[in-house]
């Protein structure tokens, strides 16, 4: 191999290396991008899971509230029905004695 060919083969050898180089750098940038790209889907599918969860959560957050708040409306009635008995009853027997009072006088 002569002076020249060798020259020649060290050009082609350079060309293919940067050739290599630069396909190597554009397919390393296209993963790059891909990577990025999938990272924010599966960021955004994470916020939407996170947000239906947070939905799902305060959802079931208000039912149990207004159950409770119901019940402890009907416990509330039920005491003051209660209450409206004793008061009656003994607003009778004030009034039976009263009256008694008053004819027995």
């Amino acid at each position: 191999m002569s002076g020249i060919d060798a020259v020649k083969k060290i050009v082609e050898t350079e060309a293919q290396a940067r050739r290599i180089v630069d396909e190597a750098s554009a397919k390393a940038q296209q993963i790059i991008s891909e990577t990025r790209e999938q990272a924010e889907r599966i960021r955004q599918e994470a916020t939407a899971r996170a947000q239906q969860q947070r939905e799902e959560i305060l959802r079931q957050a208000k039912n149990k509230a207004e159950a409770e708040a119901l019940q402890s409306d009907k416990e509330t009635e039920q005491i003051l029905n209660t209450y409206r008995k004793l008061s009656e009853e003994r607003k009778a027997t004030a009034v039976s004695k009263a009256v008694e009072l008053i004819l027995n006088a």
